[in-house]
């Protein structure tokens, strides 16, 4: 089992991660602004709303390359774990020196053998994609749960402004002193509305691509915590539990599978459900999916594990 260098993954969520939090800090005036507005029941001057429907056009390009960097991380991941799955597969499968071996000692060769299936390296390498799939929920709930703050505030004050139209209406036909015609009356408002429902559309949007990467985690994650209770068991390793501690952006999924409350069925309905959302928002990141792990990870099955046991920190 061979997985990617830990430094590059860790450099990228990095980068990722400050990214996000300058994104989220971006997001702030437009918010206090639709806030205000709400409040005072007067619309902001147009020089002000000119320039955040250009911030907000300008920041789309961004925010779509920092979801394409955090699915190609989670697509990068699932490709590891099938890999990862398909050599436990395989593992009866001689390697080529291990057949080398064989023409000289068959005893030699099954030896060899033996030992490679104790080895603790493949057991390391899936506690190292559990880590990484660790800091990857964290990312991503971290976002998802900013944005719906976010969203559920702003929502509330684009209703209250929309309903209180009509009072924000008279106001302004009286400024100045000057009547003003409905059309004149219209094309105040209409650009503060359009402003703060794309503002609130764009907060819905990447709440839902949050959505769409956490469900194709977890339900990889939640693969992976089998993957790795089985090929404990296989080496002769079966008192190697996960220490929850080291993941605290995983637990409801460790204690799930602790809890026996894993099964294949749910499982892999999950996985296909989520797979194929993740495929319709990521096409290039899905098939990049498939390529690395060399056709995906639909040939392999786990046991359901019952009696897995968490192991605590002392």
């Amino acid at each position: 089992m061979r997985v990617a260098a830990p430094g590059n993954f860790d450099s990228e969520i990095e980068r990722i991660g400050n990214v996000l939090a300058a994104m989220r800090d971006a997001l702030g005036p437009t918010g206090e602004l639709l806030a205000e507005t709400a409040q005072n029941l007067a619309l902001p001057d147009e020089e002000t709303l000119a320039a955040e429907a250009e911030r907000l056009t300008a920041e789309r390009p961004e925010r779509q390359a920092i979801e394409l960097a955090t699915a190609r991380l989670v697509a990068d991941l699932a490709a590891e774990i099938g890999i990862c799955a398909q050599e436990f597969d395989d593992r009866e499968v001689p390697t080529r020196f291990e057949t080398l071996i064989g023409y000289v000692s068959g005893a030699a060769k099954h030896r060899r053998q033996r030992a490679r299936w104790r080895s603790p390296a493949p057991l390391n390498r899936l506690a190292e994609l559990l880590r990484r799939a660790d800091l990857l929920a964290g990312l991503v709930r971290q976002e998802r749960d900013f944005l719906i703050g976010q969203r559920r505030e702003s929502e509330s004050d684009l209703v209250t402004f929309i309903d209180h139209r009509p009072e924000i209406t008279e106001k302004l036909r009286g400024e100045d002193g000057v009547a003003k015609t409905g059309t004149d009356l219209v094309g105040r408002t209409e650009p503060a509305i359009q402003v703060f429902q794309d503002f609130v559309a764009g907060l819905n949007a990447r709440m839902g691509t949050c959505n769409i990467l956490l469900h194709k985690l977890i339900g990889d994650t939640e693969n992976l915590l089998i993957l790795y209770r089985v090929v404990a068991d296989a080496g002769g390793r079966g008192d190697a539990g996960l220490k929850p501690e080291l993941f605290p952006h995983l637990v409801p999924e460790v204690e799930r599978f602790a809890n026996g409350m894993l099964t294949l069925h749910g499982l892999d309905r999950r996985r296909h459900r989520a797979d194929q959302a993740f495929a319709e928002r990521f096409p290039a990141e899905a098939t990049g999916e498939v390529a690395k792990s060399g056709g995906g990870q639909g040939g392999f099955r786990l046991p359901t594990i019952a009696g897995f046991k968490l192991v605590r920190s002392r």
